[in-house]
């Protein structure tokens, strides 16, 4: 008997790009390609692929590595751009890594990541892509881009892009902010702003001191991009990505299964693979919990010392006493395990109300969303869930400015979660959807229709210019 499993698949993600021997930093890598869907299985091996992350350093542009479990093989993240006689352009992956030196960011694999930050106009990096959000672009003078948010699989939040590396204004003691990772593991961008060690040439302890971070191992975030040295020589290191993982997630009842680390949630079993394995299916059915035998089922006392050595006893059938001395059992009475149903994946999402519609620039607000199907059977926790803000005229992109955080499945009703509205945000009208992130057989499911949300400039602006 066939079980349908959920699964996480997330690739390595891109290293960041090492930032020059002059005010440049580097991009920061995107975030590993992250998918979740269903899949059905039955007794046998399953291959699973753990893609690595792409290589920090002194080197730039550097991928990381494919995933794949099922139906499903995700890419992995994009590097960032920089280094001494480096690309500029950010590489595209599963999210796209970050550009440098006025570099745009790389694309993103549709379904899997958002793309990365640019540098255009600024010495900071831009930022690797999240499988959430874009990354950011550098902005200012020196300041670099922070890395995008990435997604959450059943409320761990994994693949966050690297942030870029901050510029340096070739100042001992000067300032320049570097990127921030995403918040599901992407490493920070390297700090800009003091050029070396007094040596005036940039020692190896500056070169440390301005080093991207690496993303976090088995998350799929991105590294950082390294920082602008403002040295005549050498140039600073970036982080290098973080390795990806597959999780696999069923129902204990249905079947037993090897492979992985394997943990229990409630009464779901949990496989995660931290490197490239198997996942062992060993039986499909399981024992249904009245298959039993009946109270009423006895055997005469039998006139030989012991019955016979392999009788098998038909769980409702009740046994009476032939005419000779001994009780006759059928040898064909057998217990048979009953199949275990497969739980329903439910309909697709409805949303039909926000607590509010409108927010201003520079702010959080918090909501309450309002429909139906938010969880199902098989998604009890609503895992494969996501609020997402976009704009009205690029349905694929991002909400211009709007990031949703700390997404919350209340019940199969009712969602909560905050929007954060940064300083720079588009004003006017956005649109406001429930997504499922599910993928059934190659195509995405089907997300909720969208409500309006508005936003407008801060109060306080409004009241100053009257």
């Amino acid at each position: 008997m066939a079980v349908t499993v959920e699964y996480l698949v997330v690739s390595g993600g891109g290293g960041g790009g090492a930032g020059d021997s002059a005010a440049a930093g580097g991009g920061g890598g995107g975030a590993g390609g992250y998918q979740t869907s269903t899949f059905s299985v039955s007794a046998g091996a399953y291959t699973i692929t753990v893609g690595g992350g792409g290589a920090g350093g002194d080197t730039s542009q550097q991928n990381g590595s494919g995933s794949a479990f099922g139906h499903t093989a995700t890419t992995g993240g994009g590097g960032g751009g920089g280094g001494t006689g480096g690309v500029d352009a950010g590489q595209s992956g599963g999210s796209g890594g970050g550009g440098a030196r006025s570099g745009s960011g790389g694309s993103a694999t549709a379904g899997q990541g958002q793309s990365g930050g640019s540098s255009v106009g600024s010495e900071g990096g831009g930022a690797g892509g999240g499988a959430g959000d874009i990354g950011g672009s550098a902005s200012g003078t020196y300041d670099a881009g922070d890395g995008g948010t990435g997604r959450s699989f059943y409320s761990v939040y994994r693949a966050g892009g690297g942030g870029g590396g901050g510029g340096s204004p070739n100042t001992d003691g000067g300032g320049a902010y570097a990127g921030a990772g995403g918040n599901a593991g992407g490493g920070a961008g390297g700090p800009g702003g003091v050029s070396s060690d007094g040596s005036g040439d940039g020692g190896s302890a500056m070169r440390a001191a301005h080093a991207g971070l690496a993303g976090t191992v088995n998350t799929g975030g991105g590294g950082g991009g390294g920082s602008g040295r403002g040295v005549s020589t050498g140039q600073s290191d970036s982080g290098a990505g973080g390795s990806g993982v597959v999780i696999i997630r069923y129902l204990a009842s249905a079947m037993e299964a090897s492979g992985g680390t394997k943990t229990s949630d409630g009464g779901y079993s949990v496989h995660t693979f931290n490197s490239s394995s198997s996942f062992i299916v060993v039986s499909s059915q399981s024992v249904s919990p009245s298959a039993s035998i009946s109270p009423s089922a006895s055997i005469s006392p039998s006139g030989s010392e012991s019955p016979s050595d392999s009788p098998s006893i038909s769980p409702s059938a009740s046994i009476s006493p032939s005419e000779s001395e001994s009780p006759s059992i059928s040898p064909s009475a057998s217990i048979s395990p009953s199949a275990s149903p497969s739980p329903s994946l439910g309909d697709a999402p409805t949303l039909t109300s926000l607590s509010t519609n409108r927010g201003e620039q520079e702010s959080r607000v918090s909501l309450t969303l309002t429909g139906a199907n938010f969880t199902s059977d098989y998604f009890p926790t609503g895992s494969n869930i996501d609020v997402e803000c976009k704009d009205p005229g690029d349905p694929g992109g991002s909400g211009l400015g709007v990031t949703v955080e700390n997404v919350v499945v209340v019940n199969s009703t009712t969602i909560t979660c905050d929007f954060v509205i940064s300083q720079t945000a588009q004003i006017g009208r956005k649109h406001v959807v429930v997504a499922d992130t599910r993928i059934i057989d190659g195509e995405g499911a089907t997300d909720s229709g969208t409500i309006d949300f508005f936003v407008g400039y801060p109060s306080d602006f409004l009241v100053f210019f009257g």
